[in-house]
């Protein structure tokens, strides 16, 4: 028998028809499309947002900005009046940021009972924006000039002829020269008193600058000397617990003697009739 020389396909691929691949040219290029018309929009999109801000700018004279009115806020009575009286003048003429930060500084220098002091621009508006926050005292000073200051929680020492007291504060006696600015310790024994009010119902306070000294009058006559300006807080605490007691066992007025209190002791000496 003859064999013919040819190839003869595999059983398994006999009668089956070849598939054949076409390419989705279509959605590819209306995918394209859309991308570059996106970018497109979002050019058009800035470049019409640079045109509308240029616009913006020159007809707000932000170059040359000029005071259109003045607004006031964080202060009311008189402050308010006084700060929109400095405030003022500028009302229709030119105002740079150069005099915005000399404004500013006459205000902290002629009202230092004001804090966060802030004087702002509205570019787009013309607006003048002066804001200021009155200061909380927490304790009253006596120097020893006799003159009266006060001291808030941001440790600034400051004269107030109207502190607008809503409760009594803290009396305190100084001694040698006064800083613009108290001690931190000085500030959380006096707000630590606060807290211990019932307990620690103080006269007053007597601190002497020059050798950092702390001490503090009883109404009953007793004495609390602290001794150096460290760790306040601690050693109110420490004399309130004490003063608890004391009573019960001493009748005489005393006095609390602090200078060991870093070896954790503190000394009560009774005062004779």
């Amino acid at each position: 028998m003859r064999k013919n020389d040819y190839y003869r396909p595999p059983a398994s691929s006999l009668g089956k028809k070849k598939r054949v691949v076409r390419r989705k040219t279509g959605s590819s290029f209306f995918f394209k499309l859309i991308l570059l018309l996106f970018f497109l929009g979002l050019l058009a999109g800035g470049a019409w947002a640079v045109v509308k801000v240029y616009r913006l700018v020159t007809s707000s004279q932000i170059s040359d900005w000029h005071v259109k009115t003045v607004v006031v806020s964080g202060v009311t009575g008189n402050f308010n009046k006084v700060l929109l009286s400095l405030a003022l003048p500028y009302e229709g003429k030119p105002f740079s940021v150069k005099d915005a930060v000399a404004l500013r500084g006459e205000i902290i220098k002629k009202y230092p009972m004001l804090k966060d002091v802030s004087v702002k621009r509205g570019l787009l508006s013309g607006k003048l924006n002066v804001s200021a926050k009155h200061r909380k005292p927490i304790a009253k000073f006596v120097l020893p000039d006799k003159s009266v200051k006060y001291i808030d929680s941001d440790s600034t020492v400051y004269a107030d002829p109207n502190p607008g007291l809503l409760e009594p504060v803290p009396f305190v006696e100084l001694e040698g020269t006064v800083p613009e600015k108290m001690g931190a310790e000085f500030v959380d024994l006096v707000e630590s008193t606060l807290k211990l009010r019932r307990e620690l119902d103080f006269a007053f306070l007597r601190m002497n600058l020059t050798e950092n000294t702390v001490k503090m009058y009883m109404p009953q006559g007793g004495v609390i000397d602290f001794g150096k300006a460290v760790d306040l807080k601690k050693k109110a605490a420490r004399a309130a617990q004490i003063i608890a007691l004391s009573p019960k066992k001493y009748a005489h007025p005393y006095t609390l003697n602090f200078e060991f209190f870093e070896y954790g002791k503190v000394f009560l000496t009774q005062e004779a009739n």
